[in-house]
């Protein structure tokens, strides 16, 4: 009688058929990942000139999340190069309506030498101007030419001048920007250049006008300030540390996932694979937290790529991404920054392999922050690893270096 076994067990066609299954999807997320990390590689973000760091990251479903540190500009790049819509690739660390403010530039047509240089300096400090020179050829419908610029715009602004009072076109685009501010869709923003004040309608007079000599870059520069919503008030500082909750990175989570993690990392002996493992109960009686909350605080980390369920229902485990970007908010030290160290000290280095122990010992790291620089590293692509079963405490005993580690250490000396 032949018996045939699979990995020492009983051959079972359904659980064979599963580990087949299994193994094709991680291979063909792999090869995902690798297409991503390689359509990275060979561009560099237009707005840096250097190559930034590309996340891939595995989420439940067998779907993979791919994040950059770059541009917006890097990211439609990176799309471009998968063939992938836009938006696909997730850009971190850009605060919403980060999007250039838009300006219609009303004046009157004797006035235009004085304004040109005001709507260049504009476009030049990144405000997107509609100037009619630049906008309406021969043969456009002028009315409908402005009436795009009039739509399109963030805000309405008029050159206020000894002759542009006079003119009733300024006042019709006068007219239309009042009614656009009104309706909450754009900002009136009044420029007087030499005019005294007192010649404006009672109306104008009423409102926060700004004061300007084209010629002057100072004033420019306030008015650039105002556009883009720079704030006179003097810097707010950052808060301490340890109350930080929308750091880079965690933007977007709840309250409630972000306490979750926080005590996840917090608890973590050495940053490894099931270090810790948690529950449901086990939150209860670590958080003040409703049930429901810590509920859906799991399914968020676990559908971000923080967390994976184990094989134990009930029972999730810490993927590399919590510890890089949990213990950039919240441990005494920067996964980003030791990783640059590490890169830096194996690209300088003789050896192509060095051991992690041997490597803790000369810069005096104990497991736990060394452990979260490798998945930072390991996370980017910036090195290979090798493991062994007794490998603890350390996620490898051996860092590999590679190419990816030498621009890695370029891309951020």
């Amino acid at each position: 009688m032949i018996k045939i076994t699979q990995n020492g067990r009983p051959f079972d066609a359904k659980r064979f058929a599963a580990d087949i299954e299994a193994k094709a999807i991680a291979l063909g997320i792999k090869a995902i990942e690798e297409k991503a990390r390689g359509a990275a590689s060979s561009i560099v973000d237009p707005e840096t000139g250097l190559h930034a760091d590309v996340f891939v990251d595995r989420l439940p479903g067998n779907k993979v999340a791919i994040r950059t540190a770059g541009s917006p500009a890097f990211a439609r790049l990176i799309e471009k190069r998968l063939g992938v819509d836009p938006g696909k690739v997730q850009v971190m660390n850009v605060a919403d309506g980060a999007a250039h403010p838009k300006v219609y530039l009303a004046h009157a047509s004797e006035d235009k030498a004085r304004v040109r240089p005001v709507a260049e300096y504009l476009m030049a400090n990144g405000v997107d101007v509609w100037f009619d020179e630049w906008e309406i050829d021969l043969g456009d419908s002028l009315r409908q030419k402005m009436e795009d610029g009039l739509g399109a715009m963030t805000h309405f602004v008029v050159v206020l001048t000894e002759t542009s009072i006079t003119k009733p076109w300024v006042a019709k685009e006068i007219d239309v920007g009042l009614v656009q501010q009104v309706g909450g869709k754009s900002r009136f923003v009044p420029l007087l250049v030499d005019l005294d004040p007192a010649k404006l309608s009672p109306f104008l007079q009423a409102m926060l006008f700004l004061k300007i000599d084209p010629a002057s870059e100072a004033d420019l520069k306030g008015l650039v300030d105002r556009l883009h919503g720079v704030s006179r008030k003097p810097a707010l500082g950052e808060a301490p540390r340890y109350v930080q909750n929308a750091l880079p990175g965690l933007q977007g989570l709840s309250s409630a996932a972000i306490a979750v993690g926080r005590h996840i990392v917090e608890t973590s002996v050495n940053a490894m694979v099931v270090d810790p493992a948690v529950t449901l109960e086990d939150l209860q009686g670590a958080l003040d937290l409703a049930t429901d909350d810590l509920r859906i605080a799991l399914l968020d980390l676990k559908d971000a790529g923080y967390l994976r369920e184990m094989n134990v229902r009930g029972h999730y485990a810490p993927q590399p991404a919590l510890f890089v970007d949990f213990d950039e908010a919240f441990m005494p030290f920067s996964p980003s920054a030791d990783a640059v160290v590490l890169a830096n000290r194996m690209v300088t280095g003789d050896d192509r392999a060095i051991d992690t122990k041997g490597l803790a010992e000369e810069l005096k790291w104990e497991p736990r922050r060394i452990n979260s620089a490798i998945c930072y590293l390991e996370r980017v692509g910036a090195i290979r690893t090798r493991t062994a079963l007794a490998s603890a405490p350390w996620r490898a005993v051996q860092l590999v270096r590679t190419d990816e580690t030498l621009r890695f250490a370029r891309n951020h000396a």
